[in-house]
């Protein structure tokens, strides 16, 4: 392994070095407190309470903590971790004691009953940290093959069936796909007016086409026996977050049989998008034909274009593409969520702020003409002021909340995908030169953009202000810690809306990787880091890391050890070790490593700057940890 020793001393650390060990510091103290008042004494949550009977909610609880071990695997504290691991088997043993109205528990064999992949691929976050954090550690191996196999075809949950490569139902899990009763999943405690009044009714051909009709308790009766005829079984592209699990299988083991999974059920639905004139569909049945419970309609089907839209129908696509680049390194794969993309470019409406700059307005929906009154602000409307409709496509707004124009840049890192993202700029929303103080949006992250200025040499502040940003949202949800003995209403998001840990300006500046996509998605990253000393993932103590530009050569990016004590570290290259070093550059030489990782040796108060060549998804990807473990 190349070594580099850095040779240039400083005198006083930056800011952005110092806010971020500060951060590191921060955060596992602000977790002692969170599991101190927020969990049983033995690592258990407060909810579901003892006779609570219900389907959903488990990765509501998972997602209170679900980054944990990720922030361990960037440089965390190991109590950061301890905790994760507590908290995650008080969680399972909760939901084992918890009652469904289908005589089983919430939680089988460590895996949710029954459930959508929105869901699935939220609360399976954590799974997929505890690979970057714990690898060798056999209980998280020994889950993550288990809940693979839960979608081989010889799995008795009859989940998937490997003839046609196709998942059977929308929801699925550890009991498989027959527990899709719609009343029992959608009316307590939400109601009609919860999920459907908000997005619209799916369907015109219904004797009620009004989503206000829906809060008509005779009305919501019918509505959950048209989701059960038309939306409890076959497959939606959602299911293709399952390629997550599958990949993460493989990132433990190796074993093909995971790849040739992904793969294949990604063939699938690509020739199920090529027969339907290069859109995906958003059902398929179990006979593997389009719209064989929506009267042969492409569209309709559950989380699909005439219910959700694009945010969720993109969401399959991307991560599947993402996860078929990373176990072959043929970025081909890419032009699948790209393809869609193009549709809805291709249909969008520029707007104009009135000052020189247009916002692009595309599509999210797709849709049988009628009415559309439900909640829909920001769309655009047409003379009449209802919800425009054009050519089946309606719902045209900004693309802001979705981060999948990014993640297909970040993939291939070609200049066009690069000019994809500039072109869904919305330049009525926050500038791109600015960052909030407050908790940004699960899916979207909140920071793509800006973190893109900086990148661009837009924003060169970014750095510290992404930094004392994050420590604003860590202090204001101690704040809120410090106010209340306990929570005063108690329900399944009660842990998410509290939990005090925020990564992802961590993740951008320490490995220059955006947040993955959050229903699912593995992290993608350019560099990872490994302290040699103590055998374990993550910077090592007083050590700080800056990338300070992702282009399609490479990266670069800068080390700093503020303490008085010398480190030493093993730069990887690639989340996964997928990627090679090619050329390394910094103040002393130029070396070519030909090899995924890097030896740097940093002195007491000394930094390194360099500059990568990388050549991108050539090596296998593994979790494995490239030092010895102490």
């Amino acid at each position: 392994m190349v070594e580099i020793t850095a040779q240039t001393s400083i005198e006083q650390p930056p800011q952005w070095a110092v806010l971020q060990r500060n951060l590191f510091d921060l955060l596992a103290d602000a977790v002692d407190r969170f599991v101190e008042q927020y969990f049983e004494a033995d690592g258990e949550p407060f909810w579901p309470p003892t006779d609570h009977v219900g389907c959903d909610g488990f990765d509501d609880v998972v997602e209170g903590f679900y980054n944990w071990p990720l922030v361990y695997a960037m440089g965390g504290h190991e109590r950061v971790l301890t905790h994760a691991r507590t908290v995650y088997e008080g969680a399972l043993r909760r939901g084992r004691r918890t009652e469904t109205p289908f005589g089983h528990p919430m939680v089988v064999e460590e895996f949710e009953h029954c459930r959508d992949w929105f869901h699935l691929g939220e609360g399976n976050q954590y799974t997929y940290n505890m690979g970057l954090a714990a690898p060798d550690d056999d209980a998280v191996v020994e889950r993550a093959e288990r809940f693979a196999q839960l979608y081989f075809g010889e799995s008795d949950t009859g989940n998937y069936d490997a003839e046609q490569c196709l998942v059977r139902g929308p929801m699925n899990g550890s009991m498989g796909p027959e527990y899709c009763d719609f009343s029992a999943y959608e009316h307590h405690p939400y109601g009609a007016d919860y999920r459907w009044a908000r997005h619209g009714l799916p369907w015109r051909d219904l004797e009620f086409d009004s989503a206000a009709d829906l809060l008509d308790p005779d009305n919501e009766a019918r509505l959950f026996e048209v989701l059960d005829e038309r939306c409890s079984k076959g497959d939606i592209p959602l299911n293709l977050n399952i390629t997550s699990l599958m990949t993460n299988a493989y990132l433990h083991t190796g074993d093909d049989r995971y790849r040739d999974w992904v793969l294949s059920y990604l063939a699938a639905w690509r020739e199920r998008t090529d027969a339907n004139g290069g859109l995906i569909p958003d059902n398929v049945g179990r006979s593997g034909a389009i719209g064989e419970y929506t009267d042969g309609s492409w569209y309709g089907g559950y989380y699909g274009w005439s219910w959700g839209g694009w945010h969720y129908v993109g969401i399959g696509p991307i991560i599947s593409a993402e996860n078929a680049v990373l176990l072959t390194g043929d970025r081909e794969y890419l032009s699948f969520p790209r393809s869609q993309l193009d549709v809805l470019l291709n249909e969008g409406v520029p707007v104009s702020d009135g000052e020189g700059h247009e916002t692009l307005y595309i599509p999210h929906k797709y849709g049988d003409p009628g009415d559309y009154h439900y909640d829909a602000s920001g769309v655009l409307t047409d003379d009449d002021g209802e919800v425009m409709w054009r050519d089946g496509w309606y719902e045209f707004r900004p693309h802001r909340d979705d981060p999948y124009t990014v993640h297909l840049w970040y993939m291939s890192m070609t200049p066009e995908d690069r000019e994809r993202v500039r072109r869904l700029r919305d330049w009525g929303s926050q500038p791109w030169t600015s960052v909030d103080r407050t908790p940004s949006t699960k899916h979207g992250a909140g920071e793509e953009y800006a973190w893109l200025a900086y990148l661009d040499d837009e924003f060169p502040r970014y750095p510290e202000r992404l930094l004392a940003a994050t420590h604003a949202r860590v202090y204001r949800r101690l704040s809120r810690l410090r106010e209340e003995d306990e929570p005063t209403e108690i329900d399944e998001d009660y842990l998410r809306d509290r939990n005090p840990v925020f990564h992802r300006g961590l993740l951008q500046l320490t490995m220059g990787a955006p947040q993955p996509v959050y229903y699912g998605g593995l992290l993608m990253a350019q560099i990872r880091h490994f302290d040699a000393e103590r055998g374990r993932p993550g910077l090592p103590p007083g050590v700080a890391a800056l990338v300070t530009d992702v282009n399609d050569s490479g990266v670069g990016f800068t080390l700093l050890n503020s303490g008085a004590t010398p480190r030493e570290l093993v730069v990887q290259a690639g989340a996964y070790g997928e990627h090679r070093f090619a050329r390394v550059e910094h103040s002393e030489a130029t070396v070519a490593p030909d090899s995924n990782t890097v030896r740097i040796v940093l002195p007491s108060a000394t930094k390194l700057s360099l500059e990568a060549e990388l050549d991108r998804f050539v090596h296998d990807p593994t979790y494995e940890i490239p030092v010895d473990r102490v």
